[in-house]
């Protein structure tokens, strides 16, 4: 079976028997539980017991958030303005200010899952914030995402803040730093450069 060493990334190939044992990688030399690996970690080949050197690590929460806070920048001066001219148009046509609110909030919606969604399903697989960061979104095997699976790691984002941002801050805590939105879409979050 295939076994991955959960700290460097190694991949092994062990006898079955040895699922639930302790191993030590001869690559990092930590210890780490054997467990089998569904898919091959990002950058891995299979059976040659060494990372391949273009796995760069897996992003973590600090750049992550950053990133975060760089696409959330972006987002704003054209919402804003964008925003501004729908609601002016709103206001001539329909002469008042109801609904226009509404409107704005839906466009907002709109807005953020098309960037999100066409640029980490782009050919770059990254947000302007993460291209600023150096790290880019992948699916489990390290392929580009469908704008589907970006569109549903988008929206995925509303779970994890429902848990009370809990979802976001998995990041810090699990092998491969996902996010819950991230587990949701088998997406993964992966250094650049």
């Amino acid at each position: 079976m295939k076994t991955c060493c959960q700290h460097c990334n190694t991949m092994f190939e062990v006898g079955r028997e040895s699922a639930g044992m302790d191993g030590q990688c001869s690559n990092c030399g930590k210890t780490f539980t054997i467990t089998e690996c569904l898919s091959y970690p990002i950058g891995v080949q299979a059976n040659s017991g060494a990372a391949v050197s273009e796995f760069m690590g897996y992003a973590g929460f600090w750049k992550r958030f950053a990133a975060y806070i760089v696409d959330n920048l972006v987002l704003f001066v054209p919402g804003f303005v964008i925003g501004f001219v729908i609601g002016f148009v709103y206001v001539r046509v329909f002469e008042t200010a109801k609904g226009a609110q509404i409107l704005g909030q839906i466009f907002g919606i709109f807005l953020g899952w098309l960037y999100f969604a066409i640029m980490e399903s782009s050919a770059k697989q990254a947000t302007l914030g993460k291209m600023a960061l150096g790290i880019k979104v992948t699916d489990m095997d390290g392929k580009r995402l469908s704008f589907g699976k970006a569109t549903g790691r988008h929206f995925g984002k509303i779970v994890s803040t429902l848990t009370l941002l809990i979802g976001y801050f998995m990041a810090g805590f699990t092998a491969k730093k996902q996010t819950l939105h991230d587990m949701m879409a088998g997406s993964l979050v992966v250094n650049n450069k």
